[in-house]
């Protein structure tokens, strides 16, 4: 993957769920057909939110200023133990890429969990208006959650060590035991 973009780590880095990362690469080049490029080209009638805020659904809207979307990064940002205010996804990105720098075990997981939830927002997104089927935002949260401590349970990370702990026990992964 070519280096020449600041998020380049954020989508290709080692540990990364392909699937996850296409997502994130996607919303990132603003590529998700959302409903505001779909009645620019006449193929529905309406670009409102398929959240039901009100607003209109765009890239930047869904990734994450609709309350449906910055409700899951929230609790997924407290797995972290972080609490702060909820940025547009250009920002989140930044942010990622200033506070999850290289490939340790709490950068890793960091990444992992953006790009899962970029992935599963717009997996909703997609049920919702194809399926008519509707899971609750904490649904969601323990869908990342699953897929983010299962790629890190399955992969062998011997940078894992006491102090991730909390980390560890937040998003369900088992710590090794030497």
């Amino acid at each position: 993957m070519s280096n020449n973009v600041d998020w380049h780590d954020v989508v290709g880095h080692p540990k990364r769920i392909p699937k996850h990362d296409f997502s994130l690469w996607m919303a990132i080049r603003g590529a998700h057909r959302t409903r505001d490029k779909l009645v620019a080209v006449g193929v529905t009638h309406t670009a409102q939110c398929i959240f039901h805020c009100g607003e209109t659904e765009s890239t930047e809207h869904l990734f994450f200023q609709c309350p449906f979307s910055a409700n899951i990064w929230r609790e997924v940002l407290k797995l972290f133990n972080i609490t702060r205010p909820i940025l547009p996804l250009a920002n989140e990105v930044q942010w990622m890429t200033e506070h999850a720098k290289g490939n340790k075990f709490h950068h890793s997981i960091r990444k992992l969990a953006l790009a899962a939830i970029v992935n599963h927002v717009w997996l909703e997104r997609n049920r919702r208006c194809f399926n008519n089927c509707f899971l609750p935002f904490q649904e969601i949260v323990h869908k990342v959650r699953m897929d983010v401590s299962g790629k890190l349970t399955t992969n062998n990370h011997s940078q894992r060590t006491d102090r991730h702990h909390n980390l560890c026990v937040n998003w369900g992964i088992p710590m090794e035991r030497g």
